[in-house]
């Protein structure tokens, strides 16, 4: 092989590479970060969620599970029960607003009701990880 054929393989080898990081695209790493935490959220496990998050929201997410051991456990089982039961579904993902966040838009449907119930995720994002920073 040429020196020039080699030097093109290259080049096109480190083009399809790049190519291939690149298809991750902040939507999809935001939408992901958003699913993985409402999954561990809505199922109770509190301190998953709280590694999902900013260090200030963490807290606040990491001591539902401390005040989850003051619950009765009755209503602790209860209340994951529900939480099983519980679903959610993303309508889109808003990257426009401020750089380094977004908001994730989602529906969340609880038992008994039909109707599903609009709610917000705000996200921030900082190189290629994203972390939820607020619940609405």
């Amino acid at each position: 092989m040429t020196i020039m054929k080699k030097r093109f393989l290259l080049a096109s080898s480190i083009l399809a590479l790049l190519t291939m990081v690149s298809c991750s695209s902040p939507e999809k790493r935001v939408c992901t970060a958003a699913e993985d935490f409402l999954k561990a959220y809505y199922s109770g496990d509190c301190g998953k969620a709280a590694k999902l998050c900013t260090p200030r929201l963490a807290e606040l997410v990491s001591k539902g599970a401390v005040d989850s051991g003051r619950v009765p456990g009755e209503t602790v089982q209860k209340m994951k029960e529900a939480s099983l039961q519980t679903s959610f579904k993303i309508i889109s993902v808003d990257l426009d607003r401020e750089t380094g966040k977004a908001v994730v838009h989602y529906e969340l449907t609880i038992p008994g009701s039909s109707l599903p119930i609009p709610k917000d995720l705000a996200l921030e994002i900082e190189g290629r990880t994203a972390a939820v920073d607020g619940i609405e």
